[in-house]
Formats: C-alpha cells, structure tokens, sequence
C-alpha cells in the first residue's frame, strides 16, 4: 500500500492552514487539541460517466485483504477553545474496478479525496450543539479503459477539483464511565461545484485516559457532481475507526 499527497493539494492546504490561524487568534480561552489518524471500510456505489459511457460503481474492499485498494490515508484534527472550535479532515482513497459484458471489457480506475476546513461554533445555551461552516475541496482523477469486442480500445481520462461550501450540525455528549458519542451531518455543494454533497456521521468513543481515546462508528458520504459530459454521483458508506490523541 501506498501513500500519496497530491501536489494539487496544496492550495487548498494553504486555506485550510489560513482559515486555522485566523481563527486561533479569535478567543481568550486556553485552546484543546486533538490529531486522529482513522481507516475508513468504505465500500462504493453509483455510476461514474465520460464521454456519454456509464461506468457503474459498486466496490468493496476490506482493510484486513486491501481489496481494490491502491492507497489510502485519512487524518483529521480539531482545536476548540469552548465556544469556537476549527476542524481539518482530509482523505485521499484510490480504488480500481474491472466490468465485463458481451459487448466490452472495461477498467476503472480512480484516485479521490478532499481537504476540509471549517468552524465550528457553540450557541450560548447548547453546551453539546455546534453550528459547523466551511469549505471542502475535492479531486477526482479518473481512468477509463474500454476494450470493445468490435471498436478499437479506448482509454479516457478526466482530471477535476472544485471547492464546495458547506453547513452542518454536531451533537456530542459524554455517556458516563469514560464513554461518549457523537453525531454530525453536513451539506454543501448546493450547485456551486457540486449538485449536492452530503456527509453524514455517527461514533461511539471511549476515552483511556485524558490525552488517548478511540471511536468506532459510521460514515456517509454522497457526491453528485457535473461537469459537460462528466457525471461523478457516487456514495461512499462503512465502519470507522480512529484513535485519537488529545492535547
């Protein structure tokens, strides 16, 4: 397995680095961090199309056999200082997917991620309500390769970024004896980029002591993007895992 950082990225690393400074400097209270890298058992389905050809996307790969899966790496980081919090989450998953019919043999292959950046803010009077805004960038690199029975073979190749906005709720509380949970759902997109992004997520988490703690839950995750004749409307869902350092 590998690990890549693509160079286009960094643009979208730069804002997220801006908006965390700018926003650090807001407050008085002592800042709370938290790093937490996690694996994601995503499996995908929907349909990807280029050039007028569908190409129907339904993966699953386990972590344990790294079925269908090229490189992955996912972290996400959090700062609050009680009523203002900055949350960064990036995910880079590369995945491959062979069909085959009477009419063609086809091969998919795509590298997608995104950088995240938002704020998340707590209104006086709802100690476990946060109020999350921001931004998330998105790429998507795509390879078809088309090997009709008739027709000589094809390859395409789409190449896409685009940032979405985005607003969303969190809920998360303590439920005794060191255990907690958390609920978060958030939409964007609203045609800006996106037709519509949705990203919703449930854990459950048990703290070891003040500085570790690990969280096992769910994650949703549904693109719908357009651009010409390129159609990315592909969901992503599966168990979560991470364990967090707190400092």
């Amino acid at each position: 397995m590998t690990i890549n950082i693509k160079p286009s990225c960094s643009k979208a690393l730069l804002l997220c680095l801006l908006l965390s400074t700018q926003t650090a400097n807001a407050g008085t209270e002592s800042w709370q961090y938290s790093i937490m890298p996690y694996l994601w058992n995503v499996s995908f389905d929907g349909t990807t199309s280029s050039g007028g050809n569908d190409f129907p996307v339904d993966v699953d790969y386990s972590f344990f056999t790294l079925d269908n899966l090229d490189n992955v790496f996912s972290l996400k980081f959090e700062a609050n200082n009680g009523r203002i919090g900055i949350l960064l989450d990036g995910l880079q998953a590369g995945y491959s997917d062979d069909t085959s019919n009477l009419l063609f043999d086809a091969r998919l292959d795509v590298d997608l991620g995104y950088l995240e950046a938002a704020v998340s803010y707590k209104p006086a009077g709802f100690s476990h309500i946060d109020i999350i805004g921001g931004i998330r960038y998105i790429f998507i690199d795509a390879l078809f390769y088309l090997q009709p029975v008739i027709t000589p073979d094809r390859t395409i190749e789409e190449h896409h970024t685009w940032t979405d906005p985005l607003v969303g709720l969190r809920l998360q509380d303590t439920l005794g004896n060191s255990w907690f949970y958390q609920l978060r759902g958030d939409f964007g997109g609203f045609g800006v980029s996106s037709d519509m992004a949705i990203n919703l997520l449930g854990v459950v988490g048990f703290s070891f002591n003040k500085n570790i703690a690990a969280e096992l839950g769910y994650r949703y995750v549904s693109i719908d993007f357009k651009d010409d004749d390129f159609l990315y409307d592909v969901s992503m869902y599966g168990l979560i895992i991470g364990l967090g350092i707190h400092f």
